[in-house]
């Protein structure tokens, strides 16, 4: 157990995991010095499908059926969208987000979801938007782990889960012309999902905020290597 030196609660997110197991030495310098990695090209076309997507999705949500690239899924005949439209609001939240504090080590655990689908039994599984340019869809390990700390989160809420999630990739079919307007086509995805490890990479995450000491100097990671090269300059 890492020892709390503040009474101020440490926010962790889901992005913040995958950040430190890619690399603890820049996860370190970005919780505990506010330095972050040089930052790209932000995907405005990605941000935009995904609010028209939730727009989208809320309108069959209001109507209380399945969004149509939902309803292709045999396994999800009987699923609805999460009716509670307060509580997704603020599970979409980037600041507020599906999370909860962890009393022990007085942190918090978050993390900005697209959606949720609710079956029968009263279980629910997440539902992601991600929208490609690629031929073939593929599922990172990122976004795998990304599902995992979502069940992870709604269990410790008292959340009963199915330990499935659900990817829905749009991508854009470069086959069918463009005349002012991307044409996309969904497809659905499934995943189990393994809750089992977030809470011990929750606990190391929040040891590493807390030391004083800062990991050494990531032999895979391109940052750290940019840094060590110039620094000897």
């Amino acid at each position: 157990m890492p020892v709390i030196k503040t009474t101020k609660p440490l926010k962790i997110s889901r992005a913040n995991l995958a950040l430190m197991r890619e690399c603890p030495r820049c996860f370190w310098l970005y919780k505990n010095k506010g330095i972050k990695r040089p930052q790209g090209y932000p995907y405005t076309l990605s941000l935009a499908v995904d609010y028209l997507l939730k727009r989208e999705f809320d309108g069959y949500r209001e109507r209380g059926i399945l969004h149509p690239v939902l309803t292709d899924q045999a396994n999800l005949a009987k699923a609805k969208l999460f009716s509670d439209s307060e509580q997704l609001t603020k599970w979409r939240n980037n600041f507020e987000g599906l999370g909860y504090y962890d009393q022990n080590l007085n942190a918090e655990l978050f993390g900005a979801i697209d959606d949720v689908l609710e079956f029968p039994d009263g279980s629910l599984a997440v539902v992601d938007y991600k929208s490609s340019g690629a031929k073939e869809i593929t599922v990172y390990d990122d976004y795998q782990m990304q599902m995992d700390v979502y069940t992870h989160l709604l269990e410790q809420l008292g959340y009963k889960t199915s330990r499935k999630a659900y990817f829905v990739f749009y991508i854009v079919d470069k086959n069918s012309g463009f005349d002012g307007r991307l044409p996309f086509r969904g497809e659905v995805r499934e995943v189990g999902t393994d809750p089992s490890y977030v809470y011990d990479l929750f606990e190391k995450a929040v040891a590493l905020v807390r030391s004083d000491t800062p990991p050494p100097h990531h032999s895979e990671c391109q940052y750290c290597n940019w840094a060590a090269h110039h620094k000897e300059l």
